[in-house]
C-alpha cells in the first residue's frame, strides 16, 4: 500500500470513528467510500464533506479532532 492510500484510509478512519459513523466499503484505488452514521443522511453528509475538506487540505491537523469531538 503506497503511502497516500494509507493517509485515505487513516483520515477516513478517524473521522469516521470521531463522528459516530462507520465504514461500509471502500475503494482505496478509486477514493470513495461508503459510510453509515446513526443520525442518518444529514450526518453521513457532514462526515463526508469533512472528509473532503481534510483530503482537499483545507483543515489543519487541529481541527480534525475539534471535528469529531
Amino acid at each position: 500500500m503506497l503511502q497516500e492510500e494509507l493517509n485515505f484510509v487513516q483520515v477516513v478512519s478517524i473521522v469516521t470513528s470521531g463522528m459516530g459513523c462507520t465504514i461500509d466499503s471502500i475503494d482505496i484505488e478509486g477514493r470513495s467510500i461508503s459510510i453509515i452514521c446513526p443520525g442518518g443522511k444529514e450526518q453521513e453528509m457532514e462526515c463526508a464533506m469533512a472528509i473532503g475538506e481534510i483530503i482537499e487540505g483545507k483543515r489543519d491537523s487541529k481541527s480534525v479532532w475539534a471535528l469529531c469531538q
